[in-house]
């Protein structure tokens, strides 16, 4: 006997998450930005950094002159921050405090908001 009430196609923009849920399922997509994105490039910008002098100072002139990649430089640092913020956040829930449904919403809240902060902070700094 089967159920003829029961959603055939989920569509997943119409679905109203909380908030505590949208945090941790962009902290996994962060994750993978990280893995794929930033760590690569982190990598490249220190070999840059420690190859030579000249080197070195080629990759500062490019980060203050060229304001495509110091936004995109700053935009993947950000993920890193947002990510960090987000997995201390995951670890105080998993030593069971604020767990209930008010306090998941609230650290969200901050979490997002402290981010913001810092994402105004860096637009500043880089404009």
């Amino acid at each position: 006997m089967s159920n003829d009430n029961r959603p055939v196609n989920i569509n997943l923009m119409k679905i109203k998450l909380p908030i505590a849920a949208l945090v941790s399922i962009t902290h996994r997509l962060a994750g993978m930005y990280i893995f794929f994105i930033t760590l690569p490039l982190s990598i490249y910008l220190f070999n840059l950094s420690i190859l030579s002098e000249s080197s070195f100072t080629n990759l500062v002139n490019l980060l203050s002159t060229n304001i495509l990649i110091s936004t995109f430089v700053s935009f993947s640092y950000l993920v890193l921050f947002y990510h960090i913020l987000t997995g201390v956040r995951h670890l105080i829930m998993d030593m069971h405090i604020g767990e209930s449904l008010r306090a998941s919403r609230a650290s969200s809240i901050f979490v997002i908001t402290i981010w913001f902060l810092a994402v105004i902070y860096i637009l500043a700094l880089v404009f």
